[in-house]
């Protein structure tokens, strides 16, 4: 009995200590989400009252808005274009035996480990070098070279665990090596490439530090935008936008992955 008490209180002190650190990480988020709302010119808490001035100040601001969908436009095509390179990586490096293999798969994990300050001055001389200029395409490049390794490393583990008699069958039965793939290996593995998909997206759409190496005055992101603002101008519309990032990174990648569970429960059914 002593036993079984004493674990009771052990397990019971750890979702305590959990619960204590959720609230120590939430809490500065909430407070911000809370001030949002001050009809106040001053960031105060608590708030004196409910308004949502500062969010249509925000709507009414087109460089805000332009530099929403900057982010987004540029989180969207990294996802897309990490999401694709770090597929065909998974593949290859799982199912394919060559020189070098393991030299060249830690080499993809090289953004992960390398200071983000080092890959936008790397990248910034490279690519300028060849010729591209600084705008959307470039953005895409840069964010992609970032996420890559997190797409790649949740695809990778997909196919470790895949059984590959899954494709024998499907082949034996008459598909050739598309229909095999697109019919039965893809809608297979598709939870770690939608899980690698959305971190990329979510990574892409905050990153501040090696942006600031890349972006033109047409191209800023909302990261550079908000830190800009705090250096010139501290506003209230500063909280609206952080609110609204917050909203993006964490709803909606929550909502895309619900989504993405319901349509492979119902594919599987």
């Amino acid at each position: 009995m002593s036993v079984r008490l004493s674990e009771h209180m052990r397990w019971n002190a750890i979702r305590g200590a959990t619960g204590l650190l959720y609230l120590f990480l939430l809490l500065p988020l909430l407070v911000v989400v809370l001030i949002s709302f001050n009809p106040t010119q001053y960031a105060g808490f608590p708030p004196e009252g409910l308004s949502l001035t500062w969010y249509r100040e925000f709507l009414a601001s087109d460089r805000l808005l332009d530099a929403l969908v900057n982010s987004l436009i540029v989180a969207a095509g990294s996802a897309v274009v990490a999401g694709a390179v770090g597929l065909v990586s998974a593949l290859g490096f799982v199912r394919r035996e060559f020189r070098y293999k393991s030299v060249l798969s830690s080499l993809l994990f090289l953004p992960m480990l390398i200071s983000p300050v080092v890959i936008g001055v790397a990248l910034t001389a490279f690519l300028t070098n060849i010729g591209m200029e600084k705008n959307y395409l470039f953005l895409i490049v840069g964010h992609s070279t970032l996420v890559l390794p997190y797409v790649f490393v949740t695809v990778r583990a997909q196919l470790f665990g895949f059984d590959r008699s899954i494709e024998e069958a499907a082949m034996t039965l008459g598909a050739n090596e598309l229909e095999t793939f697109v019919e039965v290996t893809l809608p297979s593995i598709m939870p770690g490439l939608g899980a690698g998909m959305l971190l990329a997206f979510v990574i892409s759409f905050g990153e501040f530090t090696a942006t600031q190496f890349w972006v033109q005055p047409d191209t800023v992101t909302a990261p550079i935008e908000i830190y800009t603002m705090v250096r010139t101008s501290l506003t209230p519309k500063i909280n609206a936008m952080a609110t609204v990032l917050m909203f993006v990174t964490v709803v909606i990648p929550l909502l895309l992955d619900i989504a993405l569970g319901k349509n492979l429960i119902l594919k599987s059914a």
